[in-house]
């Protein structure tokens, strides 16, 4: 299981006697899910109050990076076959919604632990795992096994895949109760009223669930197995009655669960977890003592030790409540009021908790490299294109029941987790930070030659030059001793109380402890354990999660696309980091994708010859050490000319070049062409012909008949916005259909150049809208041609207006013979 792998705690720490190795034997004797899921939510007794923390902080530090250079002794040299690497998988995570439709308002659950729990054991033939996040409503899911390899088969079930996954999960919840779960990147009504419930009696519901599963396998086996001993030829004769009357016999008094069995609730959290875990907190603002939020309740966060431990440390550390300031959406009703405790800065939402950010939800990628220099190198290359991602995913509108003037989830998470002091947040100062914990990345951090000195041009951090001696002592050349030191800038702030002293040379504990707090865009993984087998590894993390499967595939499809072309391909998108700062935050503003121009280098082939690269036997420290690396040339150019290429200033694009390496790739080509499609449907939302999730939410909101014009979201529009997205994905709405953006369609039709999808050229006789340039396809509605990905011989394009939609008609039309 490499994806769980990753999360998981040191297999090494079975065979020891330290504190963490005795608690973790526990909970995998007892069959807890918290060990065995995540290994930073192991526990070890309880955890340390934040005074006591203090004490500790540089021991922790200390020991973290003597762990470091443990794994880094050990994997340094570490090599995967090309044939074994690029195993990659995902993390989708979602909000567990319950319906209640005879008032009809839609509500935050807060029973995931049992849920997630009950389902993994309920549906542990699938290939779905879930797992808990920060919010009690929160479930995260994760193939239990990753993706081998990179080919158009894997990339063209993506949408199956998601489809499953939502599938299982949904039909699962069902058997509780009116519950559905949400793919919106951001809960509309998170921290408004009683935004959140929790259902006592579920517990009767997932034992009676769990019975049911115990008792089905039990069939199962019981008639594999005696019919294994029974003699019945194929050739004899046989009803389907003598079958029957067989299997009764087999299962005669077994077919029934003992009623106690059935009726007896299933705990959310073993017994070894809840000797630690906190009381269960009321739905009440005036019983946060870990937040102190006026909006959101500390009941409604998972109730394992990690979770309100960092809220209230967080909160210590900074020496007061986190503040996040997002721009309010100015509607023609919007008023902006007087300040006042619950909103101090006019024209802002204001937002007090950790909730409000690690309550959205996302989608993350993690991709295992050949080597350690390659995993460097291919996060330097996606790091560069983590603002383009992220303005592509753009879904998140709404925040503590406000419509916002901004449409992506990152920066409210950076300023729900900022535990900087007031003198780190000061530019003056000595100890000045330029960024929150949870930011965009700052460096890069591969020793490639297409990364020069002046790439790392954003204020260096104040790390400790004690650690950077004992990396560079180690072996570890600059550019990667100081991204390890600069992880160690940032402050532990969870510890469990027998968890301090470890043995470094089997436990990772205290390097985990700082590298999974510093949230970064972009994460550098090492192998998870001293005796792993699984290999350096990056993770990309900047993405919103999208309303429907079909887009996750798609961008999920692109970025391992991407993945696939920095190592096959003699690319560079490297740009001073300073430039993706300032393109980060043009990602979040409403309609970016559109109205936002994002720096980019124009230069990112040369030559003729980029098809090939000599990466691989070069150790990923150079292309192609004949030729020198030539320094970047930026331009602003909008995203559909960073997809699709801009010929007027030299720039190819990304995706004539994905379509290239596409032409290179086997497969059937049926495949192909739902890839192609992936691409063609994110061309179209750069393009604007098709909506961001983001843009279609705020769209929902205007056409609905209850919201005034005035920014705000009632609980009736919240309801019936989450119960939209439930049906969309219950349904087999065509997306093209679902997201095309009618007003950009009837204002201008748009060009889209045909190459950039396909490099096959058209056919010389094709006559294309009468009027569109050579090679472009003219577009009057949406969906066809975007999907469109094979020459054809003959077309004529015709739109038509119908009461239900706007649609496109591809009318076909024999070609003539010419004599």
């Amino acid at each position: 299981f490499f994806f769980l792998m990753i999360r998981r705690p040191p297999r090494s720490t079975l065979d020891r006697s330290s504190a963490a190795s005795d608690v973790y034997k526990r909970q995998v004797s007892t069959q807890s899910t918290w060990g065995i899921k995540m290994g930073y939510l192991k526990t070890a007794g309880a955890p340390l109050k934040f005074d006591s923390l203090v004490k500790i902080m540089s021991y922790i530090k200390k020991h973290g990076i003597i762990q470091f250079l443990n794994i880094y002794k050990l994997h340094k040299d570490k090599v995967i076959p090309r044939s074994e690497s690029f195993t990659w998988g995902d993390e989708t995570e979602y909000h567990v919604v319950y319906f209640d439709h005879r008032t009809q308002q839609a509500k935050l659950l807060l029973n995931v632990a049992e849920i997630e729990e009950g389902f993994n054991e309920a549906r542990k033939l699938s290939n779905v795992f879930t797992q808990p996040e920060y919010g009690a409503w929160m479930l995260e899911a994760v193939p239990k096994k990753p993706f081998t390899g990179i080919n158009v088969e894997i990339l063209s079930g993506l949408d199956k895949h998601f489809q499953e996954r939502r599938k299982i999960i949904t039909e699962y919840l069902s058997t509780l109760g009116p519950i559905g779960i949400s793919s919106s990147a951001s809960y509309p009504m998170l921290g408004v009223g009683d935004y959140a419930v929790r259902m006592p009696s579920i517990g009767d519901s997932i034992a009676k669930q769990r019975a049911l599963s115990l008792s089905c396998e039990l069939k199962s086996e019981l008639l594999i197995e005696k019919r294994k001993g029974t003699d019945i030829s194929e050739d004899s004769p046989r009803k389907d009655s003598d079958q029957t009357k067989l299997d009764k016999d087999i299962l005669k008094g077994v077919s029934v669960v003992k009623e106690e069995e059935a009726k007896s609730p299933m705990p959310a959290i073993k017994k070894e977890e809840e000797e630690h875990k906190e009381e269960l907190l009321p739905l009440s603002t005036s019983a946060n003592k870990y937040s102190t939020s006026l909006f959101t309740f500390d009941g409604a966060i998972t109730a394992h030790p990690r979770f309100p431990t960092l809220t209230k440390h967080i909160r210590e550390r900074r020496g007061e409540k986190v503040c996040i300031k997002i721009p309010l959406f100015m509607d023609e009703k919007t008023l902006v009021t007087p300040p006042t405790p619950e909103d101090p800065f006019p024209g802002y939402i204001y937002m007090d908790s950790m909730a409000f950010g690690m309550g959205c939800c996302c989608l993350q990628l993690t991709y295992q490299a050949q080597s350690i220099s390659h995993a460097r190198y291919l996060h330097d290359q996606l790091f560069a294109l983590v603002p383009i991602l992220s303005a592509l995913s753009a879904s998140a509108p709404i925040f503590r029941g406000k419509l916002a003037d901004i449409d992506l989830r990152f920066k409210v998470i950076s300023q729900s987790v900022d535990d900087r002091t007031s003198e780190e947040r000061d530019p003056m100062s000595a100890k000045y930070l330029p960024k929150s914990r949870y930011s965009n990345s700052s460096h890069y951090i591969s020793n490639h030659a297409s990364v020069m000195s002046h790439h790392n041009n954003t204020l260096p951090l104040n790390v400790n030059r004690d650690f950077i001696k004992q990396l560079r002592d180690a072996g570890l050349d600059d550019q990667l001793a100081y991204h390890i030191a600069a992880l160690f800038v940032r402050d532990p702030l969870v510890v469990y109380e027998k968890a301090v002293e470890v043995d470094d040379a089997t436990v990772n504990a205290h390097f985990e402890n700082l590298q999974s707090t510093n949230w970064n865009s972009m994460r550098f993984k090492p192998p998870p354990s001293m005796d792993s087998t699984i290999g350096w590894r990056i993770e990309f993390r900047p993405m919103d999660i999208q309303l429907t499967d079909y887009e996750n595939a798609a961008l999920s499809a692109l970025v391992t696309l991407l993945v696939k072309l920095i190592s096959d391909f003699n690319v560079n998108f490297i740009i001073p980091v300073s430039y993706l700062d300032e393109n980060m935050e043009r990602a979040h503003k409403r309609d970016a994708i559109l109205k936002e121009k994002f720096y980019f280098r124009k230069n990112i082939v040369e030559g003729t010859d980029y098809q090939k690269n000599l990466l691989e036997k070069n150790d990923f420290l150079s292309s192609d050490p004949t030729k020198a690396v030539k320094i970047e040339e930026v331009e602003e150019m909008s995203l559909a000319e960073i997809l699709e290429g801009k010929p007027v200033i030299g720039y190819k694009g990304i995706f004539p070049l994905l379509a290239e390496m596409l032409d290179t790739l086997p497969g059937k080509p049926e495949d192909h062409e739902k890839v192609r499609g992936y691409l063609g449907f994110l061309l179209g939302r750069a393009k604007g012909t098709l909506k961001t999730g983001a843009k279609y939410i705020r769209d929902y909101i205007a056409a609905h008949p209850e919201y005034k014009k005035d920014s705000i979201i009632t609980p009736k529009i919240n309801y019936d916005l989450m119960y939209h997205i439930e049906t969309i994905n219950a349904s087999t709405t065509n997306p093209y259909e679902l997201y095309a953006n009618k007003e950009a369609i009837e204002k201008e039709p748009v060009y889209v150049d045909y190459s950039s999808l396909c490099s096959v050229p058209y056919h010389e006789d094709i006559l294309i809208g009468g009027c569109a340039p050579q090679n472009q396809i003219i577009i009057s509605s949406v969906s066809v041609v975007l999907h469109c990905l094979k020459t054809v011989s003959y077309t004529h394009l015709r739109a038509h207006e119908t009461e239900a939609d706007l649609v496109c008609r591809l009318l076909l039309e024999k070609k003539k013979t010419k004599k």
